[in-house]
């Protein structure tokens, strides 16, 4: 069992509880989730056997770039054909409606797709303009920060209702995938401030995989903090030389990366980000191959 608080140590407790006290049962729920918040304490790992791959990762960038290859600067038509399938796959993972083919036809060819909503055609149209930015920040060297947060977000949340772009929550949100509250909103300003100076918000794969993870553990924001969070990660990809990815949108990928997502953030002593990581690593192992098959 985890540490018993008292009613005003708990940081999940609304003021009408901290003044009028709970019942022995709501106290130890609370206890529980403000145990929980010790993760956010904790240095996100992986399984180092996962370094043999990062290295031959390595390798197959490190020979595109021998051949001329600039991730963030991409031209023709496998460039053009990646920003169709993140807008498509970054949306379908919350929900949206359209097919590839059709966001591919809203993109390219500024057609409404009959019987589809509207927000479904300004999702993606969002999508990718926030990969469009994400670019070229990667193209300027940009670090990665705060400001940066705020801009993808205010691009990709930007026809979500509940999103408030380019404004941290100031409310509890939920996340239906996972047993664990995010922190309350009053510490996402801190953590994120804490995320951002650490290691992790360094260009890599394991880093923008880790970093990826804990992002979506804060939900920094009202809505948008999955497709904020895949845009960044791609950020931090592109600015370690590698090509972008896209996380699949069908059932059982949809599961692997939310299962994975999930576990982590359950992980309140180890902060294990090994399956993510893993994912990641078979993406970009396949986004390399492609570009490698291009040069014969």
């Amino acid at each position: 069992m985890g540490a018993r608080y008292e009613i005003e140590e708990l940081e999940y407790a609304s003021g009408y509880e901290k003044m009028y006290g709970v019942t022995d049962e709501q106290l130890a729920f609370l206890s529980r989730h403000q145990d929980n918040l010790r993760r956010f304490e904790v240095e996100p790992t992986y399984d180092a056997a996962l370094d043999a791959d990062l290295e031959r990762l390595a390798r197959k960038r490190d020979e595109l770039s021998r051949h001329g290859f600039d991730a963030a600067r991409e031209e023709g038509s496998a460039s053009e054909a990646f920003r169709v399938e993140f807008a498509h796959t970054t949306t379908a993972l919350e929900g949206n409606g359209l097919t590839l083919a059709e966001t591919a036809m809203v993109l390219e060819r500024d057609l409404t797709i009959p019987g589809k909503p509207l927000h479904d055609h300004l999702e993606v149209m969002d999508a990718d303009a926030a990969f469009i930015r994400v670019r070229k920040l990667a193209a300027d060297g940009a670090p990665l920060s705060e400001e940066i947060v705020f801009d993808v977000h205010r691009l990709i949340a930007a026809h979500l209702e509940e999103a408030d772009p380019g404004e941290y929550r100031w409310d509890m949100r939920y996340v239906t995938s996972s047993s664990m509250y995010p922190p309350p909103p009053a510490r996402v300003p801190e953590l994120m401030g804490a995320l951002l100076a650490s290691s992790l918000a360094h260009p890599g794969v394991a880093t923008a995989a880790l970093f990826h993870l804990v992002f979506e553990d804060i939900h920094p924001f009202g809505d948008g903090n999955g497709r904020t969070g895949r845009a960044l990660l791609n950020l931090m990809l592109m600015e370690a030389g590698f090509p972008p990815i896209a996380f699949k949108a069908d059932r059982e990928s949809a599961r692997r990366y939310y299962d994975a997502i999930a576990a982590f953030a359950g992980d309140v002593e180890h902060r294990d980000g090994t399956a993510l990581l893993r994912l990641v690593i078979e993406l970009e192992d396949q986004e390399l191959g492609k570009r490698l098959a291009l040069l014969g």
